[in-house]
């Protein structure tokens, strides 16, 4: 490596997404990368841009999402390097963001494409009570769910196929691979967890939406097949809230051996589509 070229790095990223217009930079608005991007331009003194593993949508979450970013050799702190960098960049961005962690990567790292897999867990009350801690991370509604009957429906959705009743892709490519589709009950806490190699636009909403209504009882869970089947967007494209949704973990390859994936257990890796871009 030459004195001037580039190094990159990579860092997990958390942030609440109430006052967030979404994870991907948009003119007017504020951003989870716009944030980052301004925090990094003032400590590095150069124009800097940060490439994400997913998009979130305004008023999602995330606890694990991934980004990357290259700088010139020599502007990080002296003595410190990338620890110190994540402590004066922790200091210098907002009370709703913050770097988990920060490493080196390689300089072709590119968190989006490389990602295998991703994580997102929505949380719904169902007892109809409050609960202000929680009100921006949390579905509060006041009507029953049968747990039971959303895992039956939420079983039979697993696997590669098209979509598109689920959410959009602006290149029209909507088979995905949905590996982990789970529904858990804990006292009046219902919490859906998805696991997929990528997500169309609102796909994780759209598929709680769907859950919820057989959870409800408006629909049995075998239906899930006919909405699937025919293609045309379920519940007239009706999504969940945002604020019940987090973006837990991304998967690379370099993990594929972990305890942690091995609970996913895809029968085969979908390569359709892996890698497209993505928004909760």
């Amino acid at each position: 490596m030459t004195a001037t070229a580039p190094q990159c790095a990579r860092a997990v990223i958390e942030y609440d997404g109430t006052a967030f217009a979404g994870s991907q930079v948009q003119p007017n608005a504020r951003t989870v990368q716009g944030e980052l991007e301004k925090a990094l331009n003032r400590l590095i003194g150069e124009v800097t841009r940060v490439r994400l593993a997913g998009r979130t949508d305004a008023g999602v979450h995330a606890t694990g999402q991934v980004v990357a970013f290259c700088y010139r050799r020599g502007v990080l702190p002296r003595g410190g390097g990338l620890p110190e960098l994540r402590r004066r960049l922790n200091s210098a961005l907002p009370t709703d963001l913050t770097v988990r962690s920060l490493r080196a990567a390689s300089s072709g790292f590119d968190p989006r494409r490389e990602a295998r897999w991703r994580v997102y867990r929505y949380r719904i009350l169902t007892n109809g009570e409050r609960q202000p801690l929680n009100r921006h991370r949390t579905l509060e509604i006041d009507e029953p769910l049968d747990a039971a009957a959303m895992q039956a429906a939420a079983a039979r959705m697993l696997g590669e196929r098209d979509f598109a009743a689920l959410g959009a892709d602006a290149g029209g490519r909507t088979v995905r691979h949905l590996a982990e589709l789970r529904v858990v009950r804990r006292g009046d806490l219902v919490e859906i967890r998805v696991t997929a190699n990528a997500f169309l636009r609102r796909m994780v909403r759209s598929i709680v939406a769907l859950l919820m209504e057989v959870g409800r009882g408006r629909l049995a869970p075998d239906a899930v097949d006919r909405v699937l089947e025919v293609g045309t967007r379920a519940l007239h494209g009706r999504a969940a809230p945002p604020r019940g949704l987090t973006l837990e973990r991304v998967i690379y390859a370099s993990a594929t051996k972990s305890k942690n994936e091995r609970t996913v257990r895809p029968a085969r890796a979908a390569r359709t589509n892996q890698g497209k871009p993505e928004s909760s």
